[in-house]
C-alpha cells in the first residue's frame, strides 16, 4: 500500500475522532485525519459525520487540508463476458487489464497504469489510447459515489442522469466514489512503448516530433516529455500507441525514427495485459495549458522552459485531436474537448518548486499567445481531474455548482470552492470556508 497522504499528520479532535470511529466498520482504521475505509458503509458514516461537524472532506494528495477517506481496500474486480467490468474504487488499471485480458478483453485505460480507474472517469483521464477510443471517462456504464449528504448513490444515463453527466469529468467535487462499471473492448495485440534520446538531441526531436505528430490518424496517440536531470541536463522521450495494424504502426512510427535515432527503443508489439507506453511522468504538483497548434517558435518555448535555471522537474506535451475531439454517445462534464495539445508542467512539492511549476506555465501561455485560443492556465492539481476537466468552462462550472448545491448541502466535499479544496474546521461544528 502506498504510504499516507500528508493529511495523516493532521489529528482529529478527540470527541470527533471517537465519534468518527464508532461509526466505523471493525476493518476501517483512522490515522491522523486519514480514514481508511473497509467497506461502502464506511464512506457513508465518514460523510455524514463530516456534514454535521462542518469538516472538509478531500482524497488526499499533496496539501490535502480535512478528513481524507482513503478507498484504496475497496478493491472489488469483477469482468463480465459481455464486455464490460464492475471496479471498485481503490483498482487500479494494471490490475483491470490484467483481469480483463483473461476473458479476451482489454479496457481504455488512463493515462498510466498505476491510475485508479474511478480517478480517471472523474478525472476525464486522457490516456494514449484516446484519440482512438475518447476519454476514460467516455467508456463508462455506471459510478456509484458517496455524495456531500452522506447518500450513496448509482449515477447512469438513465438512473440519476445529471450525476452522471457531472461526475464524470466533474472531478471530486460531487462525492467519494466507491465503484464505477466500465465498458470493455475485443482484446488485440497493440503496437507501444518509448522511444529515447540523449539530451543533446532534445531540440531535433522535439523539432520533427512537432511536425510529425500534426500529421497522425486517429489509430496513434503519443506524447513527448522533456526531462531535467539533477545535473541539470534535459533528457527526452516519445511515447507512442497505434490501435491499428501492428505492420502499419511501425512504419508510421519510422517516419520519426528516421528523422533523429533514438538510443533506446522499446516500442513493440504489447498483448492487451501490457501496458508499456501508457505510464505518465512522475506525480507532483503541476499546471497545465491547453493549445490549438504548436510552431517552431512556440517548440522552441517549451524546450527553454525544460532547460531553465528554475525550470520543473518535467514538461510534457501531449497529442490531443481525434476520437478526443469528438462528440461523445453520453455528454459529460469534460470540457475543451477541441484542443489539440496539452502542455504538462510537473515540479516537486515544495513551496519554491511550487512557485517556479506555476511561473513556468505562466509564461508559456503568455508566449504562446494566441495558440492558446484563450484558454487560462491551470495550477495546483495532480493527475486527477486531467488537463481537460482542470479549468470547465462558464457553462460547465455553473452547472457542476449547481450539482453539487443539491448533494453537498454543507459543502464539504473537495473541489466545493473553485480552485482550492475547502479549509476544514474541525470539530467546531462551523462550515468549511473558501480560502481565497
Amino acid at each position: 500500500m502506498p504510504p499516507p497522504p500528508p493529511s495523516a499528520t493532521a489529528v482529529l479532535p478527540p470527541d470527533l475522532e471517537a465519534s468518527l470511529r464508532g461509526r466505523l466498520s471493525a476493518g476501517a482504521t483512522v490515522r491522523g485525519a486519514v480514514v481508511s475505509v473497509a467497506g461502502v458503509a464506511d464512506v457513508v458514516a465518514a460523510v455524514r459525520l463530516a456534514g454535521r461537524h462542518g469538516v472538509a472532506v478531500t482524497g488526499g494528495g499533496d496539501g490535502a487540508r480535512g478528513l481524507v477517506v482513503d478507498v484504496d481496500r475497496l478493491d472489488g474486480l469483477s469482468v463480465s463476458a459481455g464486455g464490460w467490468a464492475r471496479v471498485g474504487a481503490g483498482v487500479r488499471w494494471r490490475r483491470l487489464a490484467a483481469a480483463a485480458a483473461r476473458h479476451g478483453l482489454a479496457p481504455v485505460p488512463g493515462t498510466s497504469g498505476d491510475e485508479r480507474v474511478a480517478d480517471a472517469v472523474t478525472g476525464g483521464s486522457v490516456g494514449l489510447l484516446a484519440r482512438t477510443y475518447g476519454p476514460a471517462s467516455d467508456r463508462v456504464r455506471a459510478v456509484e459515489l458517496v455524495t456531500g449528504d452522506g447518500v450513496l448513490r448509482r449515477a447512469t444515463p438513465d438512473e440519476e442522469p445529471e450525476l452522471f453527466w457531472g461526475v464524470r469529468g466533474g472531478g471530486a467535487a460531487l462525492g467519494v466514489v466507491t465503484a464505477v462499471e466500465v465498458d470493455l473492448l475485443a482484446a488485440g495485440p497493440r503496437y507501444a512503448g518509448e522511444l529515447s534520446w540523449a539530451g543533446d538531441d532534445a531540440a531535433r526531436v522535439l523539432e520533427e516530433w512537432r511536425t510529425w505528430s500534426a500529421a497522425l490518424p486517429p489509430q496513434a496517440g503519443t506524447s513527448l516529455v522533456l526531462v531535467r536531470r539533477p545535473a541539470g541536463e534535459v533528457a527526452v522521450s516519445v511515447r507512442f500507441g497505434w490501435t491499428g495494424d501492428p505492420g502499419d504502426g511501425a512504419a508510421v512510427l519510422d517516419g520519426l525514427r528516421g528523422g533523429v535515432r533514438p538510443a533506446r527503443d522499446d516500442v513493440g508489439v504489447r498483448g492487451p495485459a501490457d501496458l508499456r507506453g501508457v505510464a505518465g511522468p512522475a506525480a507532483g504538483v503541476e499546471s497545465s495549458l491547453l493549445l490549438d497548434r504548436l510552431t517552431a517558435s512556440g517548440a522552441g518555448h517549451v524546450l527553454r522552459a525544460a532547460a531553465g535555471r528554475c525550470a520543473p522537474r518535467t514538461v510534457e506535451l501531449r497529442l490531443l485531436g481525434g476520437a478526443v475531439g469528438w462528440v461523445p454517445e453520453r455528454s459529460s462534464a469534460v470540457c475543451h474537448r477541441d484542443a489539440r495539445l496539452a502542455v504538462r508542467v510537473v515540479g516537486g512539492t515544495g513551496a519554491e518548486d511550487r512557485a517556479a511549476t506555476w511561473a513556468c506555465a505562466e509564461e508559456l501561455s503568455a508566449a504562446l499567445g494566441p495558440d492558446t485560443g484563450g484558454r487560462e492556465p491551470a495550477h495546483g492539481h495532480h493527475r486527477s481531474p486531467d488537463v481537460l476537466a482542470r479549468t470547465p468552462t462558464p457553462a460547465v462550472r455553473d452547472r457542476l455548482a449547481a450539482l453539487a448545491t443539491a448533494t453537498d448541502p454543507h459543502r464539504i466535499l473537495e473541489g466545493a470552492c473553485r480552485g482550492r479544496p475547502p479549509v476544514p474546521v474541525l470539530g467546531t461544528g462551523g462550515r468549511p470556508a473558501c480560502d481565497g
